[in-house]
Formats: C-alpha cells, sequence, structure tokens
C-alpha cells in the first residue's frame, strides 16, 4: 500500500480513537542536534515528530516516557507544511544519547477534538550505531578539523585562563553540553559520517578528566542552577567552570530579540551569576551561529569566551585542542559585535520579539527600507564612533605580533603595494591575520571611515619568528560608486592607508590622488522607487534610521512595483540541416546556439523548468535536476544544497558552517573547503552544489547568519570566491546565491529590499561581483525578495543589466526554490531566468511557457537564449 493510500485508509470517524503514524522505524540520531523539522519550529529541536490520524485537542495533552522517564517537553500543533495533520513533537534530546541502542516511547492519555482518549502506545525509537573515522577520508577530515580549529575565535583571555592547565576535572555546564551544534538547519545542513562533540574530545584526552556528574544533571537539556551539593562537589574538582551557551539558527525562520535568542534567557542569566558567586574562574563557549549580547562578560567578571560557531564533524575536537592549547586560536570576527539596539538596521528589521514569528513561507508582505545604506557594520560604528562589544576583524590567540608596515607605494594606473612585516613577539606560536583598509577623501560623496581592501593569513609562526606579506591591491577594490555620475572612480584627494589586525587598524601612511578617476562607467540600474532618508555623516541624529517605511503593509503584492528595461535578446542559431546530440556540442561548443535551435517550443519549456526536488522518500535528497530531450542523449544533471557539505541523505564530509569558515580569514583554506566538498558531491553524483550563499549580514537576526560569510562585501568575497575556485577546480559547478538583498527569512518570499543605487553597487552587488573575480561560477540563483520595485528572479536589470552585461557572467541563471509562489513564471522567462524550480515532472509549469509563447507574450528568442546559457553550463559539468 502506497504512503497516499494509507492515509486515505485512516479511520477518522467521530467514534474512532486517535493514534499515532508510523511509517517504518523511528530512528534517532541524537548527534543531529536540532533535526530536519526544526526549520519550522524551534520548539521541534532535539525531537522525535509524529502524526496523530486526527485533529487533537490541544488543551488535553497526555503524557510521554522514554523507557519510565517522563517527557517533560512535549508540543502538540497542527502544521500546514504535513497536510494540516497533528503532530506531536516528543523533545528526546538528552535521555536519547546512546549508540545502537532501541528505547521504548510510551505514549498515552492524548484525547481528540471529539473526546475521544487515544489507546496508550509504545513506539520503539532505534539510534545509529557509531561510526568511527576510516583512513580514506582522513585527508579530506583533516581539512574540517583545520577550518574548524581556525575558525574560532578568541574574544577574552584575562589572566590569562586559557589554555587551561592539565592534570585537571573540567566542570561544564548548561543545556549546550547536549545541544552543541555543529551546524545550520535547513540548505546550511550536515549529514556527516560521524560527529565528535566536546564531551567526546574531552573524554578522549587522557590529560584532563571530566566531571560526569554534570553531565548527568544535564541530561534534563536544560539551563538549569544543579542542586549546591553538586556545586560544591564541582569546585571541589576544580575552580573553574565552563559554560556553554548555545543557539540553533539557520533557514526559514529569523531570530529574535528575546531571552534565550539575542540576549540571555533567565535561566542562562541565573546559572551564569551563579556560577560567577561560586568559581573564582568562569569560561564562556558561545556555540551560536550569529552574535549574541555579551554584556554578561563585565557584569559577571568573565574570564574567558570563546566564539566557536559551528564547527562541523570535529567541532568538539577542534574546540577542545583550542582550549587546551594544543592549538593556538587564530580566528577573526566577521562581524561588529554590539548590543542589538545600537545598529541602525535594527530599525528596519522585522523582530518577532513579541509579536508573530513569520516564516518564510508567511502570507504577509513586508518592506524593508535600507536606511542606514552604506554604513553596515563596521562601517557605521567606526564612522560614526560608535562604541562596540567586539570589533569587526578582531581575535585573540595566545601570543603577540607585530605588524609593521616596511614600504608603500601607489601607482595611479595600477593601484597599491604594501610590503608588511609580521613578528611573533610573544613566547608561543601561532597565526596572525593582517588587514589593510583605505580611508577615502571627504569630498562631496559619502564615505565610511575606512574600509577593508585585503587581508592575509600567516603562517603558524614560532616564537620571534618572522614572515613578510606582500599585498598588490587594485584600484577597482578601492573604487567607490558615485551616482552623481554613474561611475565607479576614486575622488580626487589625501587617502590615508591603515594597518592591523582588525578594524581598529594603525594609520600608517598615505598616498594622493591628483584628479577625479573613473574606473568604470555604467548605467543607471534598480534605483529605488521611493524616496527615503539615508544616513549622513553630515546630520547623523536627523538621518538615523526611523523604521517608518518598513514592516508588514496591506498590500495583497509587492509595493512599489516599477517597470524595467527591456533587453534585446541575444541568440543567433540555426537549426541545423543534421540533427545535432548533446555529445556533438560537448565536443564542439560552438554549436550549442544550433543545438537549441532545433528545440520545439515543448521541448524549450521542459528544459527551463526543474524535474522536482527528491527530499522525499523518492529521491536522494537533491534539490533538483535537469529534465532532458529524449533523443538527444541528455545526460542527468542533479543538483544539490551543500555549503558545509552534500546536503542529501547520504553521509559525507560537514564541514563548519559558512561563517566560521570565514572567520578563518584563510583564503587557501576557504579553496580547500571548497574543494573537498566538491569531491565529495562527484563522488555520491552531484555535478552542481547550490553553493556558496554569502549574503551580506546586514543583520544578525538573520536566521540564516551562519550560511552566509560576513557583514564586508570584499571579506564576504575574497572567502566565497575561493571556496567556489576550490569547487570549481576540480569539475564540480557552483551556484552562487542569492542574488540580491537577501538579508532576512521573515516572509523572505514577499518581503521588499529598498535600497540605494549606491549600497547595492558598493555593499549588496558588490560582495557578488568580488566572489566573481575570484571565480567565475557555472550559475546563479537569484533571490525570494524583491528589491527596488521588482521580484529579483524577475530582474531584468538585475539579470542581463548588471550580471551579464556588466560583469560578464557567462554561466546560467535559476531561481530560489517555489519562486513561483509569488512571481509569475513567465516574467521570470522574460527576464532571462534561465532554470525554474522545483518544478515538476508534469505540465504544470511547462504550460504556462509554451501558452506565453504562442499567444505572443514570450519572445521565443529570449527563451533560446535562456536554454543555450543553459547547455553552455551543462557541457562543461557532464
Amino acid at each position: 500500500m502506497s504512503e497516499f493510500d494509507f492515509l486515505a485508509s485512516i479511520p477518522r470517524g467521530k467514534d474512532d480513537k486517535p493514534f499515532l503514524l508510523s511509517f517504518g522505524e523511528v530512528i534517532y540520531n541524537f548527534n543531529d542536534i536540532d533535526g530536519l523539522y526544526t526549520m519550522l519550529d524551534k520548539d521541534f529541536s532535539g525531537c522525535i515528530i509524529f502524526n496523530f490520524s486526527k485533529d487533537m485537542n490541544s488543551d488535553r495533552v497526555g503524557s510521554v516516557e522514554v523507557d519510565g522517564v517522563p517527557v517533560t517537553n512535549i508540543y502538540l500543533k497542527k502544521l500546514a507544511v504535513m497536510g494540516n495533520m497533528w503532530a506531536l513533537a516528543v523533545k528526546v534530546r538528552g535521555l536519547i544519547s546512546e549508540y545502537d541502542r532501541t528505547y521504548t516511547l510510551t505514549i498515552k492519555d492524548f484525547v481528540d477534538t471529539d473526546g475521544n482518549t487515544m489507546e496508550p502506545q509504545d513506539i520503539e525509537v532505534k539510534t545509529p550505531p557509531q561510526v568511527y573515522p576510516e583512513e580514506r577520508f582522513e585527508e579530506h577530515e583533516s581539512i574540517a578539523y583545520q577550518v574548524a580549529q581556525e575558525g574560532i575565535v578568541l574574544l577574552e583571555n584575562k589572566e590569562g585562563i586559557l589554555p587551561l592547565a592539565s592534570q585537571q576535572t573540567i566542570n561544564l555546564f548548561g543545556k549546550g553540553i547536549f545541544q552543541f551544534r555543529v551546524g545550520a538547519v535547513g540548505a546550511g545542513k550536515i549529514n556527516p559520517r560521524y560527529i565528535k562533540n566536546i564531551v567526546d574530545a574531552i573524554k578522549e584526552d587522557n590529560d584532563y578528566q571530566l566531571n560526569e556528574n554534570l553531565i548527568e544533571f544535564y541530561r534534563c537539556d536544560e539551563d538549569k542552577l544543579p542542586p549546591q551539593n553538586l556545586l560544591d562537589e564541582a569546585k571541589e574538582l576544580s575552580n573553574t567552570a565552563i559554560m556553554l551557551i548555545t543557539r540553533s539558527s539557520g533557514e526559514n525562520i529569523d531570530n529574535t530579540t528575546e531571552k534565550g535568542e539575542y540576549y540571555l534567557s533567565e535561566e542562562e542569566d541565573t546559572l551564569l551569576s551563579k556560577l560567577s558567586e561560586t568559581f573564582e574562574n568562569v569560561i564562556v563557549i558561545l556555540n551560536v551561529g550569529y552574535p549574541i549580547y555579551t554584556g554578561f562578560v563585565q557584569k559577571y567578571g568573565i574570564k574567558g569566551l570563546v566564539y566557536s560557531g559551528y564547527g562541523g564533524m570535529l567541532g568538539g575536537p577542534a574546540l577542545w585542542d583550542t582550549l587546551t592549547g594544543k592549538v593556538a586560536p587564530s580566528g577573526k570576527l566577521t562581524d561588529t559585535w554590539a548590543n542589538y539596539l545600537d545598529i541602525p538596521s535594527s530599525q528596519n528589521f522585522y523582530d518577532a520579539a513579541g509579536v508573530e514569528r513569520l516564516d518564510a513561507n508567511s502570507q504577509q508582505y513586508i518592506n524593508t527600507v535600507y536606511e542606514e545604506d552604506i554604513y553596515v557594520g563596521y562601517r557605521y560604528f567606526d564612522t560614526f564612533n560608535k562604541p562596540v562589544e567586539y570589533p569587526f576583524g578582531y581575535g585573540l590567540t595566545y601570543t603577540s605580533f607585530e605588524i609593521e608596515s616596511k614600504q608603500l607605494n601607489f601607482n595611479p594606473k595600477i593601484g597599491l603595494e604594501l610590503e608588511v612585516e609580521v613578528t611573533n613577539t610573544g613566547q608561543d606560536s601561532g597565526k596572525e591575520v593582517v588587514q589593510v583598509y583605505i580611508g577615502h577623501p571627504r569630498n562631496n560623496l559619502e564615505k565610511p571611515k575606512k574600509i577593508l581592501v585585503a587581508f592575509e593569513k600567516t603562517s603558524c609562526l614560532f616564537a620571534k619568528e618572522k614572515e613578510q606579506v606582500v599585498f598588490n591591491i587594485p584600484l577597482q577594490h578601492m573604487m567607490l560608486y558615485n551616482p552623481e555620475e554613474s561611475a565607479y572612480m576614486l575622488e580626487a584627494g589625501t587617502f590615508t592607508v591603515y594597518l592591523g589586525n582588525d578594524v581598529n587598524a594603525t594609520e600608517i601612511g598615505a598616498f594622493c590622488v591628483e584628479k577625479d578617476t573613473i574606473l568604470r562607467k555604467v548605467e543607471h540600474l534598480m534605483t529605488p522607487p521611493i524616496e527615503f532618508t539615508l544616513l549622513s555623516q553630515n546630520e547623523p541624529e536627523q538621518s538615523y534610521p526611523q523604521g517608518k517605511l518598513s514592516g508588514i503593509t496591506d498590500e495583497e503584492d509587492f509595493s512599489y512595483l516599477t517597470p524595467r528595461r527591456q533587453y534585446k535578446p541575444k541568440f543567433s542559431g540555426k537549426k541545423p540541416n543534421q540533427k545535432l546530440t548533446y555529445q556533438d556540442v560537448k565536443e564542439n561548443p560552438q554549436l550549442v546556439e544550433d543545438f537549441v535551435a532545433q528545440f520545439s517550443v515543448e521541448e524549450l519549456a521542459r528544459l527551463s523548468i526543474c524535474g522536482s526536488a527528491g527530499w522525499g522518500m523518492e529521491g536522494i535528497g537533491e534539490a533538483g535536476h535537469v529534465v532532458g530531450i529524449e533523443g538527444y542523449d541528455f545526460p542527468e544533471l542533479l543538483v544539490a544544497d551543500g555549503n558545509s557539505g552534500v546536503n542529501i541523505h547520504a553521509t559525507n564530509i560537514g564541514m563548519p558552517s559558512s561563517v566560521t569558515v570565514s572567520s578563518s580569514f584563510n583564503k587557501e583554506l576557504s579553496q580547500e573547503v571548497g574543494k573537498v566538498i566538491g569531491l565529495e558531491a562527484k563522488s555520491l553524483g552531484i555535478p552542481l552544489i547550490l553553493a556558496p550563499a554569502f549574503n551580506i549580514h546586514r543583520n544578525p537576526l538573520n536566521g540564516r547568519h551562519p550560511e552566509y560569510y560576513s557583514e564586508d562585501p570584499y571579506q564576504a568575497g575574497m572567502m566565497a570566491g575561493y571556496y567556489a575556485k576550490g569547487m570549481e577546480s576540480v569539475g564540480v559547478a557552483t551556484s552562487m546565491k542569492h542574488l540580491i538583498a537577501n538579508n532576512c527569512e521573515s516572509s523572505r518570499k514577499r518581503n521588499h529590499s529598498i535600497l540605494s543605487e549606491r549600497a547595492i553597487r558598493d555593499i549588496y552587488f558588490k560582495v557578488f561581483e568580488l566572489a566573481m573575480e575570484v571565480q567565475m561560477p557555472a550559475s546563479i540563483m537569484t533571490a525570494y525578495n524583491a528589491c527596488n520595485g521588482s521580484p529579483t528572479a524577475s530582474d531584468s536589470e538585475l539579470i542581463q543589466g548588471l550580471l551579464r552585461r556588466e560583469i560578464g557572467f557567462d554561466g546560467f541563471v535559476m531561481t530560489d526554490w517555489t519562486t513561483y509562489d509569488t512571481v509569475p513564471i513567465v516574467d521570470m522567462i522574460k527576464a532571462g531566468n534561465t532554470w525554474i524550480t522545483p518544478g515538476s515532472l508534469d505540465e504544470t509549469y511547462t504550460s504556462q511557457i509554451i501558452d506565453a509563447v504562442n499567444n505572443g507574450n514570450l519572445n521565443l528568442l529570449q527563451l533560446q537564449e535562456n536554454v543555450s546559457w543553459l547547455i553552455k553550463t551543462m557541457i562543461r559539468y557532464v
């Protein structure tokens, strides 16, 4: 019996008792901390999910036990994504934690809306066997370990509390013991062969002992305060307490300023307060995917603060080896950490604290106005001299470095050459990140105080060892967009050069540009549809963001939609006299357009629509595939998510989340990350990975913050570009995403980003331009949101203007999955969007394209050009 037939046969009469549906074995992988469904509802983190056979009474919640132990947290909710069936989520994290064992869930006393009480139901839950490292994967996993280690940022180390002295007992506190997160949820999720968390790492280290009584206590999976006897025992064992603070984050849901998300929960605050009273030394580990408020450091006198991020499959050993000094921390912050309300974008970002939490599929339309303009992250705090908790680029290590400028030369036709000497002036070995910033002259154009234009990470330097670093910074990395001139340029005046290891770099010299220098003349594109005040140094108080134009609208469509210019299709293919096959054009790419000219409108439409996703039981977890045309020997092109690993049902490498990779500031290591994921994708039959995703960290509450790279376009662009370079070097295609201004998850399909042309060109499109400078990707994915009057997926000025004509993108463009929920398919095809996802294998979506061509609403040449881009890309990879 099929699943559909089974659901149809379920007894749902008034007198029928409800029961839980079960499809095959119930497997709970306790290493998958959040699970698949957390992207739908944060309450589902650490839960096993079941469906009831009938509608249930949410006021009559029953009970659940695991092997006789009561479960504290159970949730009964009706879910639209599950066919409006009632779901029971049972939080078993901490209670189920042994490999290769069968547990029994006893569920009883739940009542349906007809007043029927379920019969007690026992459900067996199995855990997978433990998996151990294999020699054949050693090289790949060594990269996962190295980048996890280099992405760890040491924020506080008062009195040299770190590294930890050996031969001591480790007191771990907090629910983070059993919620040690190694990856994001959603598209950034990983499915690694195995995971080693912090407890695993400590247990494997014979130089330390672990306070097992605390571990047992925190099976409660809450940040509870241990009883006094446990605290007294812990203090006798060691006067050091380590508290793990953890947060889930990922696709579909933004975070909020509620306690327990951006700010500490009441329980966290109470626990931290007690620990600071009880122990002489308190160390906090931030196992989080986005910045949180760290005012507790000063409040409670925290001596050690470590931002571990999401460290991937080997995040535990990487963190532990850093805490014990086996390796030295060398990561740097890719974001400015500050009190949320001090961040100017906070006035326009939809924060669900105290109001309805909107997910990606919410029906409300939202306007998000970028009143802060170009002043994102450090560009605001540094320029306006505002206090922060920790600055961009900041990170400590166990030694000290001197960074000295040896030579500075500026060539007005080439750029800036800078020679730097880095000396390890401390006693321990370590790596340093050298950062170069440029300050532009203050003329008519609004400018930040300084802008990152280059960075390099040294090798591991021993005490007193030196290393020479040479920077060649081209003019295009220093240019800014001037909307009045419609040009990228350097304004005349004196430029200041700053050198250091974070944004508070030291002024080391200057150079002069004698006259205004236009480097690239462009057209005005994607101009904002409304006028609004932009934050300015000239009137900082009067121009500070107010948020009055942002928020949920009463509209049933995007507000302020404006027409885009139309571009003449570029297609010159002629139908050949003799049939061409896919292999013919693979051998001779010059034949691509003639190959495409053979196809009927129906065949062109079929190639333009993805053949559905394989996320369910029927697929391997692929996000979609190109449907080939019979008779032309088309190969199979599967695509899958994969920022941090190949996101399909098969286990594979589990890299740290992108923000942790980016925190390494190691471009070559990012390239190795992309290479390893590419090799594993190739071995699994996936020729195209939907990564890297690297939208700007405009606001720390963005749910996809861990999946993205940085608040700075240069830093993000370089790190993402090198990732793509590594992946493409092994013959696996990349898809850079999400173009453009996709900076939140709240109602993301109906969210309209409104920003200045300057902000687009110097921040939000700039990051893509820089990444493509390093590696031109096989494909680009547009975003769900609208931007300045048009949905990005149907924006001809974005796709054909900025992307193709200005920077010469030569791959194919795809939509994000189900963009057609809010944007007409034909409009996307007209704009040059090549591939519509996830589609289907029937005529639901292809018929819309066919009808549009037949009735003259869609130019056949545009459709043929789009398909040509797809074929030109395919022949490079399959």
